[in-house]
């Protein structure tokens, strides 16, 4: 039986004798800690409102524990290329998106380091709206654990009110993409130093309860 977290969408695989054919269980998911409510019913009706489309989804992918990884959702493909190239050099494994439903799958099974958000004109399109509405309701731990970065034609690295009214760490200029090598390290350090006490004090939790 096939079940699906509703806080951060992890899908998980059970032995379906294990569920009850009345009543209910509850199983605690590994990545955001949710309880997931299992009975065979629910998931009856849940597996059957599911689109055909979104049943068959694209191969799961894992990296190394040590891999920088970003996701990019730009839709100019000069843009596109030049940061993949960018961030080729900083070591990264790159990932394209082009919807909600496809960021969505990615951290169903891996928490990025890096999403970089490319606005194509004066207006953010539907897909890049969702896909920034689902960055804004992603679990706490997970929005720390990555940089969201976003890229405009009026964006400034030093705007902080700007990047905090879009839900992002940063904005950044399209010119700024030529400056790669150095912005993108900088701004990963920066953020390191803004969660430092708060990651010091989780591994001290993490290291009492063992």
């Amino acid at each position: 039986m096939e079940i699906r977290c509703h806080n951060c969408q992890k899908i998980y695989h059970i032995d379906e004798s294990k569920i009850p054919e009345k009543g209910k269980v509850f199983v605690k998911c590994s990545l955001c800690q949710e309880k997931i409510e299992v009975t065979r019913q629910a998931q009856t009706e849940a597996q059957e409102a599911i689109p055909s489309h979104e049943k068959q989804e694209p191969p799961v992918e894992y990296f190394d524990p040590d891999a920088k990884t970003a996701l990019i959702y730009c839709q100019e493909i000069q843009a596109r290329l030049e940061m993949e190239k960018k961030l080729d050099e900083l070591g990264f494994e790159t990932r394209g998106i082009k919807d909600e439903a496809e960021i969505r799958h990615h951290f169903r099974y891996n928490i990025y380091d890096m999403i970089i958000l490319y606005q194509h004109g004066p207006d953010p399109d539907g897909n890049l709206k969702s896909i920034l509405g689902y960055i804004n309701t992603m679990p706490s731990h997970m929005r720390r654990n990555t940089l969201v970065m976003y890229i405009h034609l009026s964006g400034n690295r030093y705007d902080l009110y700007d990047a905090f009214s879009r839900g992002v760490d940063a904005t950044l200029s399209p010119m700024d993409i030529s400056q790669f090598s150095d912005i993108v390290p900088a701004i990963l350090e920066q953020k390191k130093q803004s969660y430092k006490v708060f990651f010091d004090c989780l591994a001290k939790v993490e290291e009492s309860v063992i």
